[in-house]
């Protein structure tokens, strides 16, 4: 998958100025052989502590650029990826996060299917710039801030101001462990910088395509992972919330914690793209995300410590 994503970046126009792989937590040296090898132009940085925070920090320490554009080695750019990432940046100095349009790659799995019955990656085809797009109505309701910052993107495909982002104090590593905590930080990241006073856009000229698992089983295991570290996400902010802002975020998490359950209860009168048996783990682990967070701080800590750069 690696090759694949990297042949789609080698052929970005106008050409990329710099590409970067990452090579989180490897058991060996097999993946800079084989960059070594086929893509002599591409750096090479070892991240030695698991965990995608870890490495896209460690990404935003080596790029050159102030401009930094992640892109998962299950997904494939367009050849005008970067260049739309690029613009938006370029011509509004108050973005920090840009994220881009990702579909399914159309290998038509089982798991892609079931992926994308349940919302997928997509956001649809018009440009979205917040906060000032926020008073839209979203998915036909008024909505907060909050959901429209989890609704705007995904980190397989997403870039920063590196300044910006730095300033904030980086990625949150606690978030995007792997299997304790599988995902939050690209939300966690966009919705920080909303709250410094940046702007956020979704370019969605910016288009990738993203390999969904191919099992079924599989794609179900990873929209409950994801609803776990939804709710991680949004418990955090709501500890770290002052004033009037927990307020418009404790409704939002509520709603959260209720909306599996009330999927649940229509799946038994009605249709739901997902079985009963994934809708009550989606249920439950939406409240074990409740307390994850306090969890996973410790987890990045022992990190830390135990794989030393």
């Amino acid at each position: 998958m690696l090759v694949r994503a990297l042949d789609s970046l080698m052929q970005q126009r106008p050409a990329a100025l710099e590409i970067l792989v990452v090579d989180n937590a490897p058991p060996d040296d097999a993946t800079r052989a084989a960059v070594a090898a086929r893509f002599p132009a591409v750096r090479y940085v070892r991240e030695p502590r698991p965990g995608l925070d870890f490495a896209r920090n460690r990404a935003l320490e080596c790029a050159s650029g102030d401009v930094v554009a992640f892109l998962d080695d299950d997904a494939v750019a367009d050849p005008g990826w970067a260049a739309a990432l690029g613009a938006v940046f370029a011509a509004d100095p108050a973005v920090a996060v840009c994220t881009g349009r990702v579909e399914a790659l159309g290998d038509g799995t089982e798991g892609e299917r079931a992926f994308e019955e349940n919302g997928g990656f997509a956001r649809g085809l018009g440009r979205i710039r917040l906060p000032a797009d926020a008073g839209r109505p979203l998915h036909g309701r008024p909505a907060p801030l909050i959901a429209w910052a989890v609704s705007v993107g995904s980190g397989c495909s997403y870039a920063v101001r590196r300044s910006a982002v730095l300033a904030l104090g980086g990625f949150d590593e606690a978030l995007d462990l792997g299997a304790a905590l599988p995902g939050g930080g690209d939300h966690d990241l966009l919705w920080r910088a909303l709250r410094a006073g940046h702007s956020v856009v979704y370019e969605p000229a910016a288009l990738a395509r993203h390999e969904h698992r191919a099992q079924a089983a599989d794609a179900h295991a990873q929209i409950v992972g994801h609803q776990r570290a939804l709710l991680a996400f949004l418990s955090k902010q709501l500890v770290v919330a002052g004033g009037r802002a927990r307020g418009p975020l404790a409704g939002y998490l509520a709603w959260r914690l209720l909306k599996p359950g009330l999927r649940l209860m229509r799946r038994a009168v009605g249709h739901d793209p997902l079985p009963a048996s994934v809708l009550a783990r989606m249920w439950w682990n939406c409240w074990a995300g409740l307390v994850a967070y306090p969890r996973a701080r410790r987890l990045a800590r022992a990190r830390r410590v135990e794989h030393p750069r």
